[in-house]
């Protein structure tokens, strides 16, 4: 299987494992890969042969993180199982493979700082694949419309009276009017795809 295939195939299980469950968090581990690649992950923080790394959320059990053309994936069954991780050579697709987990312990969670107030748009949204119903992604927004997309704060704004913000190449749209909360949906402007979001 292609590798990004692969890797998506993970990210889609993770959100779906996720649903309902506490925030996760990075696990701690050291790990070593091909290459002469060393890898740590500490306090939620990661290095690549001791550099601070770009950590990137994918899903809540799901991280990518990169120093230079180093990308590092770390996918795990829950916030306190061993994490799988693997390596890759951006621009190399011959340099990838898996690395060998040394030493691990659980990350500690954290809680979504959750502001009150009166949106329309507060509340845990749920967005889904039209096709085969898997969960995309977990929004939470809160009071003030600080917008959550899978425990990754990101911004957001009012656009011709809907919620709008965009992780990745997904453009997410909510809808606060109930009359047409049901029209509230996503869409994926890399891979031509869309779907409804449902307030929980």
């Amino acid at each position: 299987m292609h590798k990004k295939s692969a890797l998506l195939t993970v990210i889609t299980l993770a959100i779906a494992a996720y649903a309902g469950s506490a925030a996760a968090a990075v696990p701690n581990f050291t790990a070593s890969c091909p290459m002469n690649i060393q890898v740590k992950s500490q306090g939620g923080s990661v290095y690549i042969n001791g550099k601070k790394a770009t950590l990137k959320t994918d899903a809540p059990t799901a991280y990518s993180a990169q120093s230079g053309k180093i990308m590092i994936g770390i996918t795990s069954d829950s916030a306190d199982s061993e994490p799988s991780i693997d390596y890759a050579i951006k621009h190399d697709r011959r340099a990838n493979g898996i690395c060998t987990v040394q030493s691990w312990s659980a990350g500690k969670a954290t809680s979504l700082p959750m502001a009150k107030g009166n949106s329309p748009y507060q509340g845990k949204w749920i967005a889904k694949n039209s096709e085969t119903g898997a969960t995309v992604a977990i929004i939470q927004v809160d009071g003030k419309e600080q917008v959550w997309v899978n425990d990754v704060k990101v911004k957001a704004k009012r656009t011709d009276g809907a919620l709008q913000f965009r992780q990745g190449t997904i453009l997410y749209t909510l809808q606060g009017d109930p009359h047409i909360r049901d029209e509230s949906d996503w869409n994926d402007t890399d891979v031509q795809n869309t779907g409804p979001i449902t307030l929980e």
